[in-house]
């Protein structure tokens, strides 16, 4: 009996933590859910799994699971009615994965709900609507990314005095080098939101 989509992309997570709350893992999707379009085989099944594109190859020869992930790719282009190097939406794959009972990375499902809540289908919606959603998602991305910078280059900084990352204390390192990441103007989300954008994540 052949193995399900459920079983393949489970057997091909050997060592991917999921479910990490880590801050660069989320930003991995954000930066990727960012993107139109992603190549199904390079990017977009390497994503479903939750893996970095980059890291893919060298993923699959480590644990030994190319026929694995060529036995899923077959499967999940057929499901697409596409070629193995097409290019999809994002959204697709998500889809993709709810009807097949896949469990998508935390992040990836995180973020693509956020994406499909603020932007509205192509066929709906104006494109000034479209435009604000957008740029909501791109200054949030940059300030997760500020953060992660922060939190590695100045952790002592960042830290409260019970030793924990504090969101009040990262938002006021970001605001005070906000050019670094803002250059034409600072970011729209004040202090305050910043603050609770960050505890999102710290408090997981």
């Amino acid at each position: 009996m052949s193995a399900t989509r459920a079983e393949r992309l489970a057997a091909l997570r050997v060592d991917v933590a999921t479910e990490s709350a880590d801050v660069a893992y989320q930003v991995l999707f954000e930066d990727w859910l960012g993107r139109e379009v992603w190549h199904l085989a390079h990017e977009g099944l390497p994503l479903l799994v939750g893996v970095d594109p980059v890291a893919w190859s060298s993923h699959l020869e480590r644990h030994t699971l190319g026929g694995t992930a060529d036995a899923l790719l077959e499967q999940l282009a057929g499901d697409l009615d596409c070629a193995v190097d097409a290019s999809v939406a994002p959204a697709r794959l998500g889809a993709w994965a709810r009807e097949h009972d896949c469990r998508l990375p935390a992040p990836f499902a995180q973020v693509l709900e956020f994406i499909v809540r603020v932007l509205p289908d192509s066929g709906g919606g104006r494109p000034a609507d479209v435009a604000e959603a957008r740029a909501v998602a791109a200054e949030r991305e940059l300030l997760l990314g500020a953060a992660l910078t922060l939190v590695t280059r100045f952790p002592q900084q960042c830290r409260d005095e019970h030793g924990f990352f504090d969101g009040m204390r990262i938002a006021d390192l970001i605001l005070a080098k906000a050019a670094l990441w803002f250059p034409l103007e600072p970011p729209a989300l004040g202090r305050d939101r910043i603050a609770a954008l960050l505890e999102q994540y710290l408090s997981r």
